[in-house]
């Protein structure tokens, strides 16, 4: 074989092998499940504020500043008992109040109707309670709370407007008679020092969202990841513009559109998102693939460290 022909021979070889390399890098191949790494460390993602009985759990309103309305129909005695029970509770605890007739946190209604109580000797001096409750793995978050006032009070406290925010605020009844959620009421009881400390380590923490990574499936491929992630909101408050990047071996992996993150838009307070991709490039040789909702902290959470998942190749 002359010169000519061995130059050849070794062009054909050289794209041959070439073509090979990147039909190999390129193309699919048989898929491997990908599971979860063992995190380095447990991640600070559970609270536990309320030592004493709640309707639910951690029950709390987003913020320690809470808005209110009171209906006409109320007068002037309720609306002043009302508002007396609010500056007591502000004064014992980190909560503020404000009225706001356009989007109340806690609605104050008046009657002069009284349900029939259950029990024959009893009377029913108001109702309340949270009346829309969304339920995340960290607190029982209340959106809304009402009030049912049905007569005026008799002692020199607010006993009944306390007695029924207190409820709002998402505690149950006790069997002390000396406390102001005994059952029944008189006006020598007094607001209980644990309730007084529960809502204080309750609104301890801002209010603010959480993301956490709840669960995720991948498969990897030959060069290509296909996953389904789920992100979920368990904080206090909606969390905007929330964003997804993908790493493989520590390298940011650029999605098929060009961008350098997937948009998740926003996730609602107990809400979860979930994506699905397919035939994301990662590189063949890749064997870690990490997960980062919100990596550039572009959302102020409650817990910081609970945002990431650390995927390798099953054995």
């Amino acid at each position: 074989m002359n010169a000519f022909g061995v130059v050849m021979l070794m062009v054909f070889l050289v794209v041959v092998g070439g073509l090979g390399y990147f039909f190999y890098q390129n193309l699919p191949g048989e898929p491997v499940d990908l599971v979860v790494d063992e995190p380095s460390a447990t991640l600070q993602d559970k609270v536990s504020y309320s030592t004493s009985s709640q309707f639910y759990k951690n029950m709390r309103f987003p913020d320690n500043t809470i808005s209110y309305a009171i209906e006409e129909i109320c007068g002037n005695k309720k609306r002043e008992q009302f508002q007396e029970a609010l500056r007591i509770l502000k004064e014992e605890t980190v909560l503020e109040f404000y009225e706001d007739s356009v989007e109340p946190e806690i609605i104050v209604t008046c009657s002069d109707l009284m349900p029939e109580p259950e029990n024959k000797g009893y009377f029913i001096a108001g109702e309340g309670g949270p009346s829309e409750i969304i339920n995340t793995s960290l607190y029982a978050v209340i959106l809304q709370g009402k009030i049912s006032l049905f007569r005026e009070e008799k002692c020199e406290k607010p006993n009944i407007a306390l007695h029924e925010m207190l409820h709002v605020l998402g505690f149950d009844h006790n069997d002390n008679p000396d406390s102001i959620l005994f059952p029944t009421l008189d006006c020598e009881q007094q607001i209980d020092r644990y309730l007084i400390d529960d809502i204080n380590n309750l609104y301890s923490v801002t209010g603010k969202p959480d993301l956490k990574i709840s669960e995720i499936k991948a498969t990897k491929s030959g060069a290509y990841l296909n996953f389904e992630i789920k992100v979920v909101n368990q904080g206090l408050k909606n969390a905007e513009s929330v964003e997804l990047a993908v790493y493989a071996d520590g390298e940011l992996v650029i999605h098929n559109s060009g961008k350098k993150f997937f948009d998740l838009g926003n996730i609602a307070v107990g809400s979860t998102k979930i994506l699905n991709v397919e035939n994301l490039k990662i590189g063949r040789g890749a064997e870690e693939i990490g997960f980062t909702a919100d990596p550039n902290n572009n959302v102020d959470e409650l817990f910081e460290n609970n945002n990431e998942v650390e995927l390798v190749l099953g054995e």
